[in-house]
C-alpha cells in the first residue's frame, strides 16, 4: 500500500509537469512500502475498471492536468488535445473551411477520428455533428468543467468495446468542486485584427454530509479571420520546379469563359472586361493574374481571399453533475449537459460550370437573347450553343453556410457496496445531437438551364424565358457575359431565379444500458486479486436528411441522398488484476491483468476481444510494463446506412494521355483528352454487409524514476497496431490508376461520351464504402521530466516526444503505401512527420508563475512532379505569466511568439498548408481572469 504523502507528491509533480505527465504520476506509486503504511483510497484509471491504488498500471496513460488547460488559454478540449505529439493524420478543427463544419475532432496515432474513442468520467458520449456521425465533436465539452484529460495510448476494446483502437480519452470532471469560480478570456486576436475570440465560464459546487452538486456555465465566441489578409495564403499558390510560387486559381472567371469557338488556336474564347472585384477584397488584382492564356491558366479568378481562414463559431452550455447518498451503502449520481454551437463557413462564390465542373448539361443556346446580343461570336459572326461556359457568380457575395448543432446528454446511475466490501454499480445514458444547416450561394440546375435556353424580347421590353408560342412561365433569362459592379452584371432577379437556400437536417442519438461489480475476489501470497465484470446494452440511431433539391442531385451542392439506420449491442466483460511476485529479489511488484469483452451486434454478429497486460518493478524506481491486446471497430450508423453522396478529390487519371488499351475500352479516345481538372468528382456511400475493423495491438515501456534524483522521471514507449479489414474504400486514385494499368475497377467509372466536348474526361466513379486492405502503425513515445525547488519557488521541465516509425496502408491491390514521414500522400489519410515534440519549462512561487513552450513538427515529405519534395518543419513557442492572489488570478499569455508562419504544401487543400497539423493563426495575444471563492 502506499501512504498519503507519496499520493499527495505525486500528483503534485502531475499538476507542475502537464502534458504527457503519467510517468510523474508513476514514478513514486510504484515503489515499494511499508505494508504498515496508512492506506490510501482506491481509484478508477483509464484502461481498467477495477480499482487500485496504483496509478499507474501495464497501460501507457498521459495526464493533461487543470493548469495544462488553463495555462493553454485555448477555450476548447478539441485544440488542446490536437497539439499533443500522439496525435497526428487528419483531424479536423476549426482552420478547416473547404470541408469542415466547425467540428473539432482527434485522431491518436493517425488512425481517425473514428477510431479514437472518447469518454466523459469513464462513459461513452454520443457521436456529435451534423448527422449520423462516428466520433464525438471535442468542442462540446466546457474547458471550465475539466478536472483532468486521461489519454490511454493503447487499444482497449476489452475494457471498453468498439472504437479504442487508436486509444481512448478520458474527460474527467470537477465533481468535487465547491465554491464559487468565474473565469473570463479574451484573445485579442493577431496583427492582422482578427480571429478574436471571447469566453466567460461561472462553475459553481456544494456540497454537504450527503452529497455534493456542480453546475456550471459558459459562452465563447470567436472570431474570423479571412485567407486574403495573409501572403502565405492570399492565392492558390503552386510550386515550380525551381521552388518558386506561382499564384494559380481557377477557370471559371467573373469575366467568363466559353468554349467551343474557332477563334483562338486552344477552341476557346474569353471576354476581358477588367478584373472583378470580389467578397473580401479591395483590390481588383488580387482577383486575377495578368496575361491571358484560356484555359492554360494565366488568366484565372483568385478565389483565395473570398474565403475564411480561421471559421467563426459561438457555443454555450451548461453542465450539471450531482450525487446523494441514501444510506451508508447506496448513492445514486447523475450528470447531465446541454451545448449548442453555431459556426459558419464561407466559401469563393460559386463557379458556375454546369458541365466542367458538375458534369451537368446545360448548354448556353444560340437563341438565347443574351448570348445573340452580346455573347461570343464564332468567326462567321454568328452565335452558337455553348456547351461548355464557365462563370464566376460573385454577385452572389459567396457561398455561406451555417451550422447550428444541439447536443444533450443525461446520465443517471446508483451505486453502492454490498457487506462483503464488493462495489456494484448501474447506470443509464441517453444523449442526442440535432443539426440544422443552412447553405446559401448554391444554384438551381434545372432553373439554370431553362435560364440559359431559348429566350426573346417581347413587345413590352421584357426578356422572356421560352420562345414566343412557348413562353415559360416564371422564369428569367440569365445573362453571364456582363460585367460585375456594372449595370450589365448578373442581376438580383436572376439570381433569386436560379440559386436556392439549401436546409439539411441531422440527428445522432444513443442509450446506454450498463451494470457492474467490482472487488477483490481473493488472496494471494503476492498480493489480492482483484476482479470485475458487468453487463451493457447499447443502441446506436444516426440520419442525415439533405435538402429535397440536393437530394434530387440538380443543383452545385455535393449531392446526396437521405442516411437512417440504427443498430444494438449487448456485451459482456470481465477483468482481473493478478499479482504474482511481491517484495522478493528481483521481483518487487509483478502483476498481470487480464481482460475480455464478448459483444453481440445485431448487424454483422458477435466478436470476443482479449486483453493482456503485465506489469513488473523488478527494483524501486524502474518500472516495465507491456501489453498484448485485440480491438474491433464496429461498422457506424454512416459506414452502414449512408445515402449516395458526392465527392470531388484530387486525383490525376492516367488514361488522359497516351491511353492504354484499358482506357480505351473504357470509353477513352485514342489520342487521348484535356483534363477537366485536379477534381474529380466520384460517388460514395454506404455497405449493410460491412464486417468490423480487427486490430491487434502490443506495447512495451519502462518507466525510470531513481532514488539519486528526485522528482525525475524517464518513460520510453513503444506502440505497434496492425488493423485489418479496414473500414474504407478502394479510393478514386486507386481506381483510375488500376483501370489504366490492368483493366480493374474500370467498369466503377463512367466517362463522357463522344458527342460530349468533354470526350474521354471521367463523369463519375463509384467509390462506396467496404472491407478493404489494413494499416500498420508502430512509433516510440518518449518523456523526461524533472522538477526542483529554487529560492522562492520550483521549476519544473518536461519533454514529451513521439516518433512514427511506421504507418502503413495496404490497399485493396496488395500495394502498401508508406505514409510515415510523409504528407497526403494516400487521399484523406492526412499528415504524419516522423517526429512532433512538446516541451516546456515553468516556474511557480507562491505569488505568481511564468512558462515557455516549444512545439515541433518536424518535416514531411509529399508528392512533387514525379517525386517528393520536403514541407519544411514548424516550430512554435508560447509563452505566458500568471499573477495569483488569495481569490484572484491574473495572466497574461502569447502564443506563436516569433509568429511562425506555416510550411507551404504543393498538396495541401485548404489555404497551401495543412491546418489540421500547423498552426496557422499567428501571433495573438491573451490575457484571463479568474476569480474564486
Amino acid at each position: 500500500m502506499y501512504n498519503n504523502s507519496k499520493i499527495a507528491t505525486t500528483v503534485r509533480i502531475a499538476m507542475m509537469f502537464g502534458a504527457g505527465a503519467a510517468a510523474a504520476i508513476s514514478a513514486p506509486a510504484f515503489s515499494a512500502e511499508d505494508e504498515s503504511a496508512e492506506s490510501v483510497e482506491r481509484i478508477e484509471v483509464t484502461g481498467s475498471r477495477i480499482k487500485r491504488a496504483d496509478i499507474e498500471g501495464a497501460n501507457p496513460v498521459q495526464v493533461i492536468t487543470r493548469q495544462d488547460l488553463v495555462a493553454s488559454g485555448i477555450s476548447n478540449m478539441g485544440d488542446i488535445l490536437q497539439e499533443i505529439p500522439s496525435v497526428a493524420g487528419a483531424g479536423t478543427n476549426t482552420a478547416i473551411n473547404n470541408g469542415g463544419s466547425g467540428a473539432i475532432r482527434v485522431s491518436l496515432r493517425g488512425l481517425g477520428s473514428e477510431r479514437t474513442l472518447v469518454l466523459l468520467n469513464g462513459r461513452r458520449m454520443v457521436a456529435s455533428g451534423t448527422g449520423a456521425d462516428s466520433s464525438v465533436d471535442l468542442s462540446t465539452i466546457p474547458t471550465a468543467i475539466v478536472k483532468r484529460v486521461e489519454v490511454l495510448k493503447d487499444g482497449a476494446s476489452a475494457i471498453y468495446g468498439s472504437d479504442a483502437i487508436g486509444g481512448v480519452v478520458n474527460i474527467i470532471t470537477r465533481d468535487d468542486f465547491e465554491g464559487f469560480e468565474f473565469n473570463a478570456g479574451y484573445d485579442i486576436g493577431t496583427e492582422e485584427s482578427d480571429g478574436e475570440t471571447k469566453n466567460i465560464d461561472l462553475t459553481i459546487g456544494f456540497s454537504g454530509d450527503k452529497g455534493n452538486a456542480v453546475v456550471n456555465a459558459y459562452y465563447v465566441q470567436q472570431g474570423a479571420q479571412w485567407s486574403g489578409d495573409r501572403d502565405w495564403s492570399k492565392f492558390d499558390y503552386g510550386m515550380e520546379e525551381d521552388g518558386s510560387l506561382i499564384p494559380g486559381g481557377s477557370s471559371a472567371t467573373p469575366w467568363g469563359r466559353f468554349r467551343g469557338f474557332d477563334e483562338d488556336a486552344d477552341g476557346c474564347t474569353d471576354f476581358t472586361h477588367g478584373a472583378a472585384n470580389g467578397p473580401g477584397q479591395s483590390d481588383p488584382s488580387d482577383h486575377r493574374t495578368a496575361g491571358y492564356d484560356c484555359f492554360g491558366g494565366t488568366d484565372l479568378y483568385n478565389f483565395a481571399p473570398a474565403n475564411y481562414h480561421l471559421t467563426p463559431a459561438e457555443r454555450y452550455g451548461v453542465f450539471a453533475s450531482g450525487s446523494y447518498e441514501l444510506n451508508d451503502s447506496v448513492r445514486v449520481f447523475t450528470e447531465l449537459s446541454f451545448n449548442r454551437r453555431t459556426s459558419d463557413i464561407k466559401l469563393a462564390p460559386l463557379p458556375l460550370a454546369p458541365l466542367a465542373f458538375f458534369g451537368y448539361s446545360a448548354p448556353y443556346t444560340a437563341d438565347n437573347y443574351y448570348n445573340q446580343t452580346v455573347g461570343p461570336k464564332n468567326g462567321a459572326g454568328e452565335s452558337q450553343d455553348i456547351a461548355d461556359w464557365r462563370r464566376r457568380m460573385v454577385e452572389t457575395g459567396g457561398r455561406d453556410s451555417t451550422y447550428r448543432i444541439e447536443t444533450v446528454r443525461a446520465m443517471f446511475g446508483i451505486d453502492g457496496e454490498f457487506d462483503n466490501g464488493w462495489g456494484w454499480e448501474a447506470s443509464y445514458i441517453f444523449g442526442s445531437n440535432d443539426s440544422a444547416t443552412s447553405a446559401q450561394g448554391g444554384v438551381n440546375f434545372e432553373k439554370v438551364a431553362l435560364a440559359v435556353g431559348p429566350s426573346f424580347l417581347d413587345d413590352t421590353g421584357s426578356i422572356i424565358c421560352g420562345t414566343v408560342d412557348a413562353p415559360i412561365a416564371g422564369c428569367v433569362s440569365l445573362n453571364v457575359f456582363g460585367v460585375p459592379g456594372t449595370d450589365s452584371e448578373v442581376s438580383q432577379e436572376m439570381l433569386d431565379y436560379i440559386t436556392f437556400e439549401a436546409h439539411d437536417l441531422g440527428s445522432n442519438e444513443q442509450q446506454i444500458m450498463s451494470a457492474s461489480i467490482f472487488g477483490d475476489a481473493f488472496e494471494l501470497p503476492a498480493g489480492t486479486v482483484g476482479f470485475a465484470a458487468g453487463i451493457e446494452h447499447r443502441e446506436e440511431k444516426g440520419a442525415d436528411y439533405p435538402d429535397a433539391l440536393i437530394a434530387l442531385g440538380i443543383t452545385s451542392g455535393s449531392s446526396r441522398t437521405s442516411t437512417e439506420g440504427s443498430y444494438e449491442v449487448d456485451e459482456v466483460f470481465f477483468e482481473t488484476n493478478v499479482p504474482l511476485l511481491s517484495g522478493v529479489v528481483g521481483a518487487e511488484i509483478l502483476e498481470v491483468d487480464l481482460a475480455v469483452r464478448y459483444s453481440d451486434y445485431n448487424t454483422f454478429g458477435d466478436t470476443t476481444n482479449h486483453k493482456i497486460g503485465v506489469r513488473w518493478v523488478p527494483f524501486d524506481g524502474l518500472m516495465v510494463r507491456g501489453t498484448s491486446s485485440t480491438a474491433f471497430r464496429a461498422p457506424s450508423t454512416s459506414d452502414l446506412f449512408a445515402g449516395s453522396s458526392d465527392n470531388s478529390p484530387e486525383v490525376v487519371d492516367p488514361c488522359f494521355t497516351n491511353p492504354t488499351a484499358f482506357c480505351i475500352a473504357n470509353g477513352v479516345p485514342a489520342a487521348g483528352f484535356v483534363p477537366i481538372g485536379d477534381q474529380l468528382s466520384s460517388t460514395r456511400g454506404g455497405n449493410q454487409e460491412l464486417q468490423p475493423e480487427e486490430a491487434d495491438i502490443f506495447t512495451a515501456g519502462i518507466v525510470y524514476s531513481p532514488d539519486f534524483a528526485e522528482n525525475f522521471s524517464l518513460t520510453l514507449d513503444y506502440w505497434d497496431i496492425e488493423i485489418t479489414s479496414a473500414i474504407s474504400t478502394l479510393g478514386e486514385q486507386l481506381i483510375l490508376t488500376s483501370c489504366a494499368a490492368s483493366g480493374e475497377y474500370c467498369d466503377k467509372i463512367t466517362r463522357f461520351g463522344v458527342d460530349s466536348p468533354l470526350y474521354g474526361n471521367s463523369i463519375d466513379i463509384d467509390d462506396r464504402t467496404t472491407n478493404v486492405g489494413g494499416v500498420e502503425s508502430s512509433g516510440y513515445d518518449f518523456n523526461i521530466r524533472y522538477s526542483t525547488d529554487l529560492e522562492g519557488g520550483t521549476i519544473t521541465f518536461n519533454v514529451d516526444t513521439t516518433y512514427y516509425d511506421t504507418y502503413d496502408i495496404t490497399q485493396a491491390n496488395g500495394a502498401v503505401i508508406e505514409n510515415a514521414g510523409y504528407f497526403y500522400r494516400n487521399s484523406g489519410d492526412g499528415n504524419f512527420p516522423k517526429w512532433k515534440t512538446n516541451a516546456d519549462v515553468r516556474y511557480t512561487s507562491d505569488d505568481w508563475s511564468a512558462a515557455w513552450s516549444v512545439r515541433y513538427i518536424g518535416d514531411v515529405k509529399e508528392t512533387f512532379g514525379d517525386g517528393f519534395r520536403t514541407i519544411d518543419k514548424q516550430i512554435i513557442n508560447d509563452a505566458r505569466f500568471s499573477y495569483l492572489m488569495d481569490n484572484m488570478t491574473a495572466s497574461i499569455g502569447l502564443n506563436n511568439v516569433f509568429d511562425e508562419d506555416p510550411p507551404y504544401a504543393d498538396t495541401g487543400f485548404n489555404d497551401n498548408t495543412d491546418p489540421r497539423t500547423y498552426n496557422t493563426q499567428g501571433r495573438h495575444v491573451y490575457v484571463t481572469l479568474g476569480l474564486s471563492f
